[in-house]
C-alpha cells in the first residue's frame, strides 16, 4: 500500500522527492532542523516499514551518533562553557552539541537513503537513468539486489559452517582445536572460511550473469532501446513543479537558518521561526502522501 502511493506518480517524481530531501538533510547543520530531519525519517521508517525493522536500522546507526558525539570535543575544543578537562583535552558544551549535531545529521541522512531504497526500486532506477547512463543505471540497480543477496548468503554459509562444525565435535575430532581458539593461541578462521565461500560463490555467479546478459544482447548496440511502463502524466509535471518549487524555497530557508546560527563561541540563532515552514514541509511531504494513500484505501474499503 505504501509503495502504491507513490507507484502511482511517475518514478521520477519520488526520486525528485528524496533526492531534494537527502542534500537538505545533508546541509541541515543547525539543530532544530537536524531534529526535523531526523524524526520525520524515523517516523516515515516506522510508519512504512514497521516498529523493528526501524529499530533494528537504528541498532548500527546510533554508535555512529555516539562516535561522532565522543570524537568532536577531543578535535573541537573550542567554546564557552567548559564541563570537564581531560588531562590536556578541556571538554566543552558547545563541542559536545556540535558533535551531537553532526551525528545526528549523518544518521537522518543515512535513514532519508534507506527510506528512498525502500519506496523507489532498482527496476525504477534503471528506468530513469537507463536511457542516458545504461551502464551506471544497471550498477546501481544491480548493487540494490546484490547487497542483500550477499548478506543473506553470509548467514547461509555460517549456519553451514556452525553445524559442519558441530557434527565434529559431537565425533570428537575438533576437541584440540576447539580448545587452541578458547585460548586465543591461534587465529579464528570461521570468518575467513565465511569470506573464502562468499568470493567463490560471487565469483561463479558473475560469469554465469555476464554469459546471462551477453545472450540477452547487452552491448550488442551503441544505442539500447527500453520499454516504459510508467507514462509521463499532466499530474507527473504538477507534482515536479511543486516538489521543485518547495525544494528551492527550501533551499533558500536552510541556508539562512544554518547562516544564523553559531556554535562557537556560544550556540544562538538569529533566523525566524516561520524560515523553518518550508523545510519542515519538505520532511513531512513522504509522510503525508503515505498516510493520505492509507485514509482512501480505509474508506473505500
Amino acid at each position: 500500500m505504501d509503495r502504491a502511493a507513490f507507484q502511482t506518480f511517475h518514478p521520477a517524481v519520488p526520486a525528485v522527492l528524496f533526492a531534494g530531501i537527502i542534500v537538505m538533510a545533508m546541509f541541515s547543520l543547525e539543530p532544530h532542523l537536524v531534529l526535523s530531519s531526523l524524526a520525520f525519517a524515523l517516523l516515515f521508517a516506522l510508519v512504512t516499514q514497521g516498529v523493528k525493522a526501524a529499530l533494528d536500522k537504528l541498532r548500527w546507526q546510533m554508535p555512529l551518533l555516539v562516535l561522532v558525539c565522543i570524537i568532536n570535543p577531543l578535535f573541537s575544543a573550542r567554546g564557552t562553557h567548559l564541563l570537564v578537562k581531560l588531562g590536556p583535552f578541556p571538554v566543552y558544551a558547545e563541542s559536545i552539541a556540535f558533535g551531537l549535531v553532526m551525528g545526528a545529521l549523518l544518521v537522518s541522512v543515512l535513514m532519508w537513503i534507506e527510506n528512498m531504497a525502500y519506496l523507489v526500486g532498482r527496476d525504477e532506477v534503471l528506468m530513469l537513468g537507463g536511457g542516458a547512463l545504461p551502464t551506471i543505471a544497471l550498477m546501481l540497480s544491480m548493487t540494490l539486489h546484490l547487497v542483500p543477496q550477499l548478506v543473506s548468503r553470509a548467514a547461509t554459509v555460517r549456519t553451514a559452517l556452525q553445524a559442519t562444525t558441530s557434527r565434529k565435535r559431537a565425533a570428537g575430532r575438533d576437541g584440540a582445536g576447539e580448545r587452541r581458539r578458547q585460548t586465543g593461541g591461534r587465529l579464528d578462521t570461521a570468518r575467513v572460511r565465511v569470506m573464502d565461500a562468499l568470493m567463490s560463490w560471487a565469483l561463479e555467479d558473475s560469469i554465469e550473469r555476464g554469459d546471462a546478459m551477453r545472450a540477452r544482447g547487452w552491448g550488442a548496440s551503441a544505442h539500447r532501446s527500453s520499454y516504459d511502463p510508467h507514462p509521463f502524466r499532466t499530474r507527473d509535471l504538477l507534482a515536479l513543479s511543486l516538489l521543485a518549487g518547495l525544494i528551492v524555497l527550501s533551499a533558500f530557508s536552510v541556508h539562512d537558518i544554518v547562516a544564523g546560527w553559531n556554535f562557537y563561541p556560544a550556540m544562538t540563532g538569529t533566523a525566524p521561526a516561520w524560515s523553518f515552514a518550508a523545510p519542515l514541509a519538505l520532511f513531512a511531504v513522504p509522510l503525508a502522501i503515505v498516510c493520505a494513500e492509507r485514509i482512501r484505501w480505509e474508506g473505500g474499503a
